[in-house]
């Protein structure tokens, strides 16, 4: 039986008293017009933010754009899951200000140490099979995460791995393929595949799924071949820390590129409002250590939350907004 919005935004606000009461907090809400949400309470000298099925990176997220309206507080985020926490606070490193992301267990709360970055995948060789089939389809090739992937306009469309060459868009569009054109050459598929997304992916499609996937993937694409729109010299894609594991989600796609006094600098491409954005770009800066960052969106998608919520990276940040067919024709997808 499903609880009532209403009523399950009050037992979660409980809770999250509760949670603060029973660790010896001032619980005492201040009453602002800023916030509604039943996951956040804000007290005279902190915010608090309980963890609930999202995230590490949403909810660091949101509590970071509480922090731009109400700067005087300390932030303070509460984990039920420990490896979730662990991440939090890794992606809290490249923050300015104290974040403290915090464990509640048997009624204690206690301060987690940042989890310690996975170990990078070994790229695996590229094989001959593999890069002429995308060469026949005119697919670009990547390595990101340990995996050979072919792309179109950012949009995955083939794939090697451990379980070979696989082709198609998503997971299960992946295993339909294997079952519905066994009898077809995998390079007949590909080229198949590849098409039917160069027909799709255009602005003029609107809110066709091959329009509306990995659009921060999309930007990024041309970027990597057009750096120089940016300021920048030899773009590489770099891997996320870890993988989106739905398409449909907003996860900001990564490149390392030079600028004019032979610097790396970190890009980090968006689109639409995610609120995982600077915890992710955070992350980033801390494994990769750039010289600064930019993050760059499409001109409607710079809001001033966002450009706000920049300025809590440690590492050097600017916006650019960049205009193009990957643009949401709204600010959500």
């Amino acid at each position: 039986m499903s609880i009532e919005p209403e009523r399950r935004a009050e037992l979660l606000k409980a809770k999250l008293i509760g949670i603060v009461k029973s660790a010896g907090y001032d619980a005492t809400e201040i009453k602002t017009g800023n916030n509604n949400s039943d996951s956040v309470l804000l007290t005279k000298d902190r915010c608090w933010v309980l963890a609930g099925d999202e995230n590490p990176q949403s909810v660091l997220g949101k509590g970071i754009f509480l922090l731009t309206r109400n700067p005087e507080l300390e932030l303070c985020v509460v984990f039920e899951d420990i490896e979730a926490a662990g991440i939090a606070a890794r992606q809290a490193i490249g923050l300015k200000g104290e974040t403290k992301i915090m464990y509640f267990q048997e009624g204690k709360l206690a301060q987690v140490s940042p989890a310690l970055f996975p170990d990078t995948p070994i790229t695996p060789t590229l094989s001959e099979e593999f890069e002429a089939m995308c060469r026949k389809a005119g697919v670009s090739i990547v390595c990101e995460n340990g995996i050979w992937r072919g792309e179109i306009l950012g949009l995955e469309v083939v794939r090697a791995d451990e379980g070979g060459i696989q082709v198609g868009v998503g997971r299960f569009d992946r295993e339909a393929g294997e079952l519905l054109n066994s009898g077809e050459s995998r390079v007949e598929h590909l080229i198949a595949a590849a098409n039917q997304v160069r027909i799709q992916r255009t602005a003029a499609a609107g809110a066709h799924p091959l329009a509306t996937l990995s659009r921060e993937r999309w930007l990024r694409h041309k970027l990597l071949s057009e750096p120089e729109i940016i300021g920048l010299s030899e773009m590489t894609p770099i891997d996320s820390v870890h993988e989106s594991k739905n398409l449909k989600d907003f996860f900001p796609a990564a490149a390392i590129g030079i600028d004019e006094d032979h610097k790396q600098v970190l890009c980090v491409c968006s689109v639409g409002i995610d609120i995982g954005l600077i915890p992710l770009t955070a992350e980033l800066a801390s494994l990769h250590k750039p010289g600064r960052i930019v993050i760059v969106l499409p001109p409607q998608d710079m809001l001033p939350l966002i450009i706000e919520a920049s300025h809590l990276l440690t590492t050097p940040s600017a916006l650019i907004g960049v205009d193009g067919e990957w643009a949401c024709p709204t600010r959500s997808r």
